[in-house]
């Protein structure tokens, strides 16, 4: 009797230690950064009691701000104007480049950066909170937009893969392309920023398909929709954007 008690009291206690395993220890928000790089269903089971949206955006638009900043402070511009310009005939490219400094491009560039993520989180929120109610999913505009925020952390990457490719360029001649050595354009088709399919190739990178994988994996932790459901809703947008921008690309190279 002793025995089978004792067997019962040690397969509670290790059953209570497996769900304390299997449970989130901590809903910290740099935890739950750390662990979107390695473990990103837990990384999003820990921010389901509160989104801390503000880190990830916080995050995501001072990288691209540092990057856009040094790298046209660096940039050969003379050699930067040339590629920006060269579709331009030579007396619009002569006008233009009157008007178009460095310091122009640094500010808006930066600015860009600034803007671009929260807008586009904001569009993703009202996307998935339309979407939730065609598949009877009660998802508020924050948690898509936190969705989005956070499903776009490996974008920090792109700092890193920024900065070494600045630093091994030959006397700052580099373009826009070559700031993300794992885009599809540098990996496989090296065209150049002229060329018709240069941004579709630039846009489609590593880091924009992980991307793409953590929001179904977040997807599907805060809605608890099927893993059918959640390829649906996420890759939906990309097939139609991707598949415009192909079919215009194409259009113009034709």
């Amino acid at each position: 009797m002793l025995f089978c008690e004792s067997l019962i009291t040690a397969r509670r206690k290790k059953m209570e230690m497996a769900k304390t395993t299997d449970t989130p220890t901590s809903n910290s928000p740099v935890s739950a950064l750390f662990a979107m790089f390695y473990e990103p269903a837990r990384a999003f089971a820990m921010l389901e009691p509160k989104r801390h949206l503000w880190l990830p955006m916080v995050l995501l638009v001072a990288a691209a701000a540092v990057l856009m900043t040094w790298y046209f402070s660096v940039v050969d511009f003379a050699w930067f104007l040339d590629q920006v310009l060269a579709t331009v005939s030579a007396a619009e490219r002569e006008q233009m480049k009157s008007m178009m400094g460095r310091g122009f491009f640094q500010i808006s560039s930066t600015f860009g950066a600034v803007v671009a993520y929260p807008f586009l989180f904001a569009v993703a929120g009202l996307y998935f909170m339309i979407i939730g109610k065609f598949i009877n999913k009660d998802i508020s505009f924050e948690t898509g937009l936190a969705l989005s925020a956070w499903s776009s952390i490996p974008g920090l990457l792109n700092l890193p893969m920024g900065i070494v490719a600045i630093l091994m360029s030959s006397g700052g001649q580099i373009s826009f392309s070559e700031l993300n050595p794992l885009s599809l354009n540098q990996l496989i088709f090296n065209v150049d920023m002229a060329h018709p399919m240069a941004g579709l190739y630039d846009s489609i990178n590593l880091t924009s398909i992980w991307t793409a994988v953590l929001t179904v994996i977040g997807f599907q932790a805060w809605t608890k929709a099927t893993l059918a459901s959640a390829l649906k809703v996420v890759l939906s947008p990309y097939v139609v954007i991707y598949g415009i921008w192909f079919a215009y690309a194409m259009s113009k190279a034709a």
